[in-house]
């Protein structure tokens, strides 16, 4: 598979998998490292974080290990981090004036249309999973979900969307750990995500359904 990652992945393509996110928790349970991406070219039994996620090929399937040095209670913040980074690199293959919008806290939107997600999982050795999935082409005519090509007019591929993925979510989980949530979230703002306000506080007259709730999975 022709595809350019950052070194600090250590990435594994298959080709049919259950879920990303079920192969990464098996091998984190089996000692993987920091960094162990699986990507996918298709996914039988993909999710969400709150239900299914149809994953037929042409799409993004990817899953990421980190084994975090930061409080447990840090880990939902990297929901939006990472959903940030998705929308950037959507917002990257898209052709100009195509409508990008962001879903509190992990959706990507084009054109008013969920394209793409974020979940995440813990895993039992006290490890994260950011699970990233992308609808990149349309399988079929008349596919029901919104994609990339379909509704946004990209030409693109799930490969050129998961390397600008990659290099993204490590930038902004360095601006993350530099300079906290708010700075992420000013920038999802600028997106035109409602309920964040100009300083990157969350807005208490529009309020948002707090991340230890919505990724519940992986808060203290």
């Amino acid at each position: 598979m022709n595809i350019s990652l950052p070194p600090v992945f250590d990435s594994h393509y298959l080709e049919t998998v259950d879920s990303v996110s079920a192969e990464l928790q098996r091998r984190a349970a089996a000692g993987a490292e920091e960094g162990t991406l699986i990507w996918a070219g298709e996914q039988t039994q993909g999710k969400g974080q709150h239900g299914a996620w149809a994953s037929p090929p042409g799409g993004m399937y990817c899953a990421v290990l980190l084994r975090p040095d930061f409080p447990r209670a840090s880990w939902p913040e990297i929901g939006p981090v990472a959903a940030l980074a998705l929308g950037t690199a959507v917002a990257e293959l898209l052709p100009p004036m195509t409508g990008l919008d962001f879903g509190w806290p992990n959706d990507v939107l084009v054109n008013g249309y969920k394209v793409g997600g974020i979940s995440l999982q813990a895993v039992p050795t006290d490890a994260l999973i950011i699970v990233a999935q992308l609808n990149v082409i349309p399988p079929v005519e008349a596919w029901e979900y919104a994609s990339l090509v379909a509704d946004g007019a990209a030409e693109t591929n799930p490969e050129a969307a998961l390397e600008r993925y990659t290099r993204y979510l490590l930038d902004d989980l360095q601006r993350w750990h530099d300079e906290g949530i708010t700075s992420i979230y000013r920038s999802l703002r600028a997106r035109g995500l409602a309920g964040i306000e100009r300083d990157g506080s969350l807005s208490t007259t529009n309020p948002l359904t707090p991340l230890s709730e919505f990724f519940a999975e992986v808060a203290e």
